[in-house]
Order: C-alpha cells, then structure tokens, then sequence
C-alpha cells in the first residue's frame, strides 16, 4: 500500500519537472515607441497540499500533492496524489489522477480559482449491518455485524480556491470541495452486494503551498 502511495504522487513530480525544461513564454516585447507591452507568460508549480475530510463518518486527514502547467498564468493542467494519515488495516484510502482547473486575478495580491481532479485509488473501511436472526419458537433477534470492505474506487473532487499571493513564486491558497466516489466493480472484497459510496465521499478543507508558477 505504501508503495502505491509514492506511484501516486510520481505523476505530480515528473510533470513538474518536465515543465520546468519547457521554454518560459513570459518574454518582454517592446514596441517602437515608449510603450512596452508584457506577455501573459506559461509556468510551472508543484504544491504540497494537507486536507480535512470526512471518511467513514470520521474526520480524518489527507496528505499529498497537486502540481502541473499553467498556461498564461491562468488555466492549469497537471496531476495530483493523495493518502490518508492515519490509515491501519481496517481504515485507509489512496487515490490520485489528472488535475484540472483555472487560476484568476493572478496580477492581484488575492485571486481565486477553481480545480478539480478525476481520478481513482483505492479505500479499506467497515460496514455495519443489522439483520434479523431467527429463534425457534421465538421472535426474530437482531445482530449488528462489521463488514470489511477493500475496493478500488473512482474519484471525482471538484475544489474552489483563494489564492495569496506572497511573492511572484510562492502562493498560499485555501480551499473547500467534495470528494465524489464510486465503485468501479459494485461489490465488495468479498463478492457481497457492494459498499455504500457515501462512506467514502465527503467534504474536504485544504491548505496547500504553490511553489513555482509567474505574477
């Protein structure tokens, strides 16, 4: 599981270093007279990202990355991972993907944005149930049981942003989305009826770092 933690997180890192290679657009152009006229120039950035969620009916944390290209300082195109922070054996999630979104008011000390990622990863959790045991010769009794649930999940997890601006190179940003999931199979670990997506859907706060990237 760890393993597959750290391929989650290689796409946000080997986009980002691949941008870096890429020529800068943002070329100062001067015409003839005394106007001088500054392009809206392409970047790159990576951003260490920490969110609280709900999972499983608890709030809990994830830890992870997003990083991509930012086309005219303003649309972005990239890939993000993310992992929950206090996963065991009965309790943890993974998942990461393409990362997508638009950056405004990038020339203003607070701007804003929105993003989403699509994606997938995978989610371990318990289900309670209840059924009825039968009794001879008496009323039925119920028992609650604990299903152990391991599956690969789809992720959805649109986000809006406000953006800091600290320098032209480092931007503190803060959020608020939801995680969407589904079951790509529709049962569970072992073959039983599925899990019910809402346990592993919630609503995410983050609080992420952008390093890199223009004005």
């Amino acid at each position: 599981m760890t393993f597959k933690r750290w391929i989650a997180v290689l796409p946000v890192a080997a986009m980002f270093s691949s941008a870096l290679l890429w020529p800068r657009a943002a070329a100062a152009q001067t015409s003839p007279g005394p106007m001088t006229v500054q392009r809206i120039g392409d970047s790159a950035f990576i951003a260490p990202d920490f969110k609280i969620t709900d999972f499983n009916g608890k709030a809990t944390g994830l830890a992870g990355a997003y990083g991509g290209y930012l086309f005219q300082n303003t649309f972005l195109i990239g890939a993000g991972g993310y992992w929950l922070t206090d996963q065991s054996r009965q309790r943890d999630m993974w998942y990461f993907g393409l990362v997508t979104g638009v950056y405004l008011n990038h020339d203003r000390r607070l701007g804003y944005g929105f993003k989403a990622l699509i994606g997938g990863g995978e989610a371990t959790f318990t289900q309670q149930y209840t059924y009825l045991q039968p009794q001879r010769g008496g009323t039925p009794v119920p028992i609650t049981a604990t299903n152990f649930f391991h599956n690969d999940i789809f992720v959805f997890e649109p986000e809006a942003d406000l953006v800091l601006h600290l320098t032209d190179h480092m931007k503190l940003t803060g959020g608020v989305g939801y995680r969407l999931t589904a079951d790509p199979y529709s049962y569970g670990y072992y073959g039983c009826c599925g899990y019910n997506t809402s346990r592993v859907n919630g609503v995410t706060g983050s609080v992420a770092l952008q390093i890199g990237g223009g004005t």
